[in-house]
């Protein structure tokens, strides 16, 4: 830029003082700018109205120093423009909007002639095209301008780091030493297309080829610069574009490598996929992702690589969590100054990285990894859900249908309990009902005696197999049955094949195409009347509710068993009397013995809705407060009530009691005598029965059971059958009143108990048990005096 100084520069005179003094102030007052006489000392001599306007006064200037006015107008400034012209002293005013005046000086002898030219138009100019000139050499992006001949016609600082050439290497250069031809016709192209106004900006994508001979992906960003005089210029910024294109290269590796993750179907198969993809495609120095283990409550490191300390998978616990701890529970991301990263994944984890250099592409990339990972967590956990619901679907499924399988073959089952009018043909009926089914290959029965478990009936295909194992109670590896014949406990085994050789009576089993089995105890009122074992053709799951259905089919059986048992021994012309002693020291007769440390006599005995027992007791020389404060003291015992003067007692225990559950087996009670933890009774059973067998089921449900006497006898039950045909027309509740009523004196005379205290007994009405009493002596008359 020409500065407008330079034209109105005058020559000067050689001899200054050709111009007076007079027509120096007749001078200033016709000039346009500011102008003025000076003496030596600077002060004003004369000075037109421009001066003074510029000053920002309202008087004269006359006879006040320019320098107190101007003081950038210094004596030694002012004199180094009089020994120097053209180097003029720049002044700006305080005005507003402020001015900048230019000074020049001539001496005429000893006066100063004193110009003033504003240059503000200029100034600002001039400051704008630094503050451009600035900003271009600050700015990272590098800036340039063509002429129309695509010539270099300047250039700032970032572009000589671009090329590695220096800006007098550049400036007056064909642009063709940075780009090949064919940018060069491309830039033509895009910049008529800017001229004819089609676009306002273009942007061009290449290769620019620096001083070393490298070339460097650039994208540039060019329009065209109007000109007042001459053809317009090409302005354009430059910038590398390395760093983008490998971004972008590998933020596409990246998403290739998240598109994989829907492959993955565990989620440690997420976790180490991730973990590759921060190492391999981020090139981190490490990463692991820790899974959160909800059922143990532990965070552990599924997938990890280059992280030091994790590559054990061993879970986090205590102290050690630390930070990783922290973050899953807060849901926050965390960041330490040597470069880890912390960052939550939901309800699944956190995800830690660590990069040697981080910056904000990596982070940018990590985050978008940590979301993928937390998506196909999701995912992953969403199909585990719905793979583990159709399962459950499919086994609820598979056990209805095994249920109803059963409940079909237990149909039958019932329906031949129903039929079997003796013990071998219940246990016959039962065996031959369950091999009827499609997946029941083998069922047998078998009775449990001192050396192991003998079998009674059998059914199905594979009878051999009894005789291929063995099953006494003494071998630990027997089958199941006698596992049950143990522990009296049900046993199942879902699919025999499992552990073949460990156990020979599973390998026996398989030979013949069994591949499931379950025992089931036979057993009532703590007496065993059995074991059932059904074996099946195929694994099967016995669970809630088979198991159960399976146990109530073993009471089923075992309560069919021992009523025909029952029918038998009360149905014979003759019996066998036994005269047994038998240890009761926490019976309620033991206790209630012990405590009142007397004997104690019991004259009768009533099972009551299957485990309570109704006892008629004689307890001799002991008043009844005694008799209820001893009771007080016994177990189980829910009552004792007076039931004549002369010691006599009713009871109520509420647990199975010894002669209780003899009764229930077929026993009929003669004297009972309790002492000294001792019970001695005598028992009258059927002459058919089996007394040792008697002798060890006893034994099953209490101890110290000896046999001291066995007498043979007429059976006192049987008499035509009236008790058997009165016991079969009588409900239970009836025969319990009636012979509640009979032991307790109510038939006597003088009566010993009244229907009122029968009916407190039995806690009942009075007028229910009259009712049930009437309707048992009616239907006893009649068994006798009817044909």
């Amino acid at each position: 830029m020409e500065h407008p100084s330079e034209e109105r520069r005058v020559n000067r005179a050689a001899d200054v003082s050709a111009v007076p003094l007079t027509l120096l102030t007749l001078l200033i007052p016709r000039l346009a700018e500011p102008a003025a006489v000076l003496d030596e000392s600077a002060t004003v001599v004369a000075a037109n109205e421009a001066l003074s306007t510029l000053a920002g006064g309202d008087g004269e200037l006359v006879d006040e120093s320019l320098t107190a006015v101007f003081p950038a107008l210094t004596g030694d400034a002012i004199e180094r423009n009089i020994e120097r012209p053209g180097e003029y002293v720049t002044v700006r005013t305080g005005d507003e909007p402020e001015r900048w005046v230019e000074f020049g000086f001539d001496r005429h002898g000893a006066y100063v002639l004193c110009v003033g030219h504003d240059v503000t138009g200029y100034r600002a100019k001039e400051h704008r095209l630094e503050e451009h000139e600035r900003v271009l050499d600050t700015i990272h992006d590098a800036v340039y301008t063509l002429d129309h001949e695509a010539t270099i016609r300047s250039v700032n600082g970032a572009v000589e780091t671009l090329t590695g050439y220096d800006a007098e290497e550049l400036v007056g250069a064909d642009v063709s030493l940075l780009v090949d031809e064919a940018t060069v016709e491309r830039g033509q192209e895009l910049t008529r297309a800017l001229r004819d106004g089609e676009r306002d900006v273009a942007t061009l994508s290449s290769e620019l080829t620096t001083a070393d001979g490298e070339t460097v992906p650039i994208e540039t960003q060019f329009a065209t610069a109007p000109r007042e005089n001459g053809p317009d210029r090409h302005v354009g910024v430059v910038r590398d574009i390395a760093d983008r294109q490998a971004f972008a290269e590998t933020l596409a590796s990246v998403q290739r490598a998240t598109r994989e993750l829907l492959y993955a179907e565990t989620s440690e198969a997420v976790a180490e996929h991730i973990v590759g993809t921060a190492t391999e495609v981020l090139s981190l120095s490490g990463a692991t992702l820790y899974l959160f283990d909800a059922r143990r409550n532990v965070l552990w490191p599924a997938g990890a690589a280059g992280v030091a300390g994790t590559d054990e998978r061993q879970a986090l616990c205590g102290e050690d969590e630390g930070v990783v701890r922290d973050v899953f529970l807060e849901g926050t991301e965390r960041s330490v100054d040597s470069g880890d990263r912390y960052q939550p994944l939901g309800d699944h984890g956190v995800f830690h990285t660590v990069a040697a250099e981080p910056d904000d592409r990596t982070h940018e990339l990590v985050e978008l990894l940590a979301r993928s990972a937390r998506a196909a967590l999701e995912r992953v956990g969403r199909e585990a859900t719905l793979r583990e619901r159709e399962a459950t679907h499919r086994r609820q499924a598979e056990r209805v249908a095994e249920l109803e399988r059963v409940l079909a073959v237990l149909r039958r089952t019932t329906r031949s309990l129903v039929d079997a009018d003796s013990v071998e043909a219940v246990e016959q009926g039962v065996c031959a009902a369950l091999t009827e089914s499609d997946w029941v290959s083998f069922a047998w029965i078998g009775r449990v005696d001192a050396d192991g478990v003998d079998p009674r009936t059998w059914a199905g295909r594979g009878s051999n197999y009894l005789e291929a194992v063995s099953l006494s109670t003494a071998d630990p590896d027997g089958p199941p049955a006698v596992r049950t014949a143990r522990s009296n406990e049900l046993t199942t085994v879902d699919a025999i094949a499992e552990d073949i050789r460990e156990q020979r009576w599973r390998t026996a089993a398989i030979a013949r195409d069994f591949q499931a089995v379950i025992s089931v105890p036979l057993r009532v009122d703590g007496v065993s009347y059995g074991v059932l074992s059904v074996y099946a053709n195929r694994p099967v799951e016995f669970r809630e509710p088979l198991t159960s259905v399976f146990a109530d089919l073993g009471d089923s059986v075992a309560n069919a068993v021992r009523e025909h048992e029952l029918r038998t021994r009360y149905a014979s012309d003759s019996a066998v009397e036994l005269s047994l002693t038998i240890a009761v020291p926490d019976s309620p007769l033991g206790r209630l013995a012990a405590v009142l440390d007397t004997t104690v006599h019991g004259e009768a005995v009533i099972p009551v809705d299957g485990t309570a027992t109704r006892l008629f007791l004689h307890v001799p020389d002991t008043d009844a407060e005694t008799v209820a404060d001893a009771v007080t003291t016994v177990q189980h015992v829910d009552s004792v009530v007076t039931v004549a003067d002369d010691d006599r007692y009713e009871l109520l225990a509420r647990e199975p009691t010894v002669v209780g559950r003899l009764m229930r087996h077929g026993a009929r009670l003669g004297e009972v005598r309790v002492a000294d933890d001792e019970m001695e009774l005598t028992v009258v059973l059927a002459a058919e029965t089996d007394v040792r067998t008697f002798i060890d089921q006893t034994a099953e449900f209490c101890e110290g059971v000896q046999l001291t006497a066995r007498r043979e006898r007429p059976s006192p039950t049987h008499r035509g059958g009236v008790r058997d045909s009165l016991e079969a027309q009588l409900t239970d509740r009836q025969l319990e009143v009636l012979r509640t009523a009979y032991s307790s004196g109510f038939f006597e005379w003088p009566r010993t108990t009244t229907g009122e205290g029968v009916a407190e007994m039995l806690d009942v009405s009075q007028p229910t048990v009259n009712r049930h009493l009437r309707v048992s002596q009616r239907k006893l008359l009649e068994l006798v005096f009817d044909d």
